[in-house]
């Protein structure tokens, strides 16, 4: 019964995004997919990337998401709507199957109040709403099924279940050492733990040989550019630094989740400049309390410590820790993380937990829904989460120019003005902010400037697309 609650609560909260549209990477995506809605792209998604590009490899292989997008067009059409459906209605599956998990490890009803206040997460709804979000939530599914299954001793099902994870994203390497450890701490055989270890592993290592027969070494370049992480483009100790001081923001909007946006690209999160910065150094404690844990009792904790994994796993790699990723931050990828701080807050707690604590997340959940359900709102279209962002993601370049293109389509150049001064003030080599300097000066029947501003973004990126394409409009 608590499972149909579960799976129903999802479906009401969410409901409202199946009205939504294509934002942001969903219409390169999907959008922009060619191959959309074609029954011959299914078999095709496993010997390509991810998604269509014109200009050279993506770099990225997810096989799986892109099947579940491709059968979704056959089935739906190629209308938002579908795949919008399809992101609620999977993201529910993975709140029964993390009540199914937490079950292993606690009462039934404290597994149930975990499980809504997992689900309610504000910072959750870039995932669900976001369709290319759906790349966490099948890969955490998936090493989700992979974890009961295990416990059921069914193995090679298991280890299936692991490769469709990897499959759907690559950061599900992070289950790994999840499986190997909760396969070691139970009471089987050492040739059985032994045998079913190395299964796990030779699935990961068949994930990434095909991975490179696919990509090839396209699969390990990094082609974001300095406003989408700039953390590519500083030294390793920086990166580092920054990467310690990104925990507290991303920790931070899990537990208040009151300024949420669908970007933090160049300058809208100020890059730490010392160790000695409280945000690097609230990084460092906990990751210190993390792997202190490790020579404790809490070593003993199961829960404890699964839910570090969940924590730090994903973090290492998208995080920048290890290497530069496409990204400084964003929300998506907190949605691993925020199961390991649910599991860990879990892990503190003596059962029966006493009725304050019972009434203390009763009134957690009940705000976070309220937050949630408003935030699914702004996500309903590029209008509304455009603008509405970017009255608080100020430093943002890439906010700021999209909320200018959203006033370029109400016919409202003045305040598209206003709002291109402000990205220009952030980075004036952003491209497509040059191009909707163009695209202003075109709309105001100024093409001798119009043409200037995009010969200007042609010098500076002689390969755009878009400005080569608004210029070929005036000649």
């Amino acid at each position: 019964m608590k499972k149909w609650v579960i799976f129903v609560l999802a479906i009401i909260i969410y409901g409202v995004s199946v009205f939504g549209c294509f934002i942001q990477d969903d219409t390169k995506v999907i959008a922009g997919d060619p191959e959309m809605g074609k029954v011959s792209a299914l078999a095709a998604t496993f010997t390509r990337q991810y998604y269509y590009v014109d200009d050279g490899n993506a770099g990225i292989y997810r096989p799986l998401t892109s099947f579940s997008l491709y059968l979704n067009a056959l089935i739906t059409g190629k209308g938002a709507w579908g795949f919008h459906l399809t992101n609620v209605i999977l993201y529910a599956l993975v709140c029964v199957l993390v009540f199914e998990m937490l079950k292993k490890y606690c009462p039934e009803k404290i597994a149930f109040g975990a499980t809504l206040v997992f689900m309610v997460l504000p910072i959750h709804t870039e995932v669900v709403n976001n369709i290319v979000g759906r790349a966490e939530i099948l890969s955490l599914g998936f090493l989700l099924l992979a974890i009961l299954l295990q416990d059921r001793k069914k193995w090679e099902v298991s280890a299936g279940m692991f490769l469709l994870a990897l499959l759907s994203k690559e950061t599900a390497i992070v289950g790994l050492p999840i499986l190997i450890y909760l396969l070691i701490v139970t009471k089987e055989k050492r040739d059985v733990k032994a045998g079913v270890s190395l299964f796990y592993v030779l699935v990961a290592m068949s994930y990434f040989v095909l991975r490179i027969m696919v990509l090839g070494g396209a699969g390990m370049e990094n082609n974001a550019t300095i406003v989408e992480n700039p953390l590519k483009f500083v030294s390793t100790e920086v990166r580092v630094e920054n990467a310690f001081a990104l925990v507290q923001l991303g920790v931070g909007k899990i537990i208040f989740p009151l300024n949420l946006s669908y970007d933090y690209s160049f300058n809208q999160i100020k890059l730490a400049t010392s160790w000695l910065s409280w945000r690097v150094m609230v990084g460092i404690w906990l990751m210190t309390l993390s792997f202190g844990s490790l020579f404790t009792p809490l070593r003993k904790n199961r829960l404890w410590i699964v839910g570090q994994a969940f924590f730090w796993g994903p973090i290492l790699i998208t995080g920048n820790f290890l290497f530069p990723v496409g990204t400084i931050f964003g929300e998506r990828l907190w949605f691993w993380p925020s199961l390991g701080i649910i599991l860990i807050v879990l892990s503190t707690l003596r059962f029966p937990v006493k009725k304050g604590i019972s009434f203390v997340a009763l009134i957690i959940v009940a705000l976070f829904m309220v937050r949630t359900i408003l935030r699914n709102m702004d996500w309903l279209s590029q209008d509304r989460l455009f603008i509405h962002d970017a009255s608080y993601a100020t430093n943002s370049v890439l906010v700021q120019n999209n909320a200018a293109a959203m006033y370029f389509l109400r016919k409202d150049p003045v305040q598209a003005k206003e709002y291109l001064g402000k990205a220009n003030a952030i980075y004036p080599k952003y491209p497509e902010l040059m191009n909707n300097w163009g695209m202003y000066y075109l709309y105001l029947g100024d093409k001798k400037t119009a043409e200037e501003k995009f010969n200007e973004c042609l010098k500076e990126y002689p390969n755009n697309a878009l400005c080569d394409s608004n210029l070929e409009l005036i000649k």
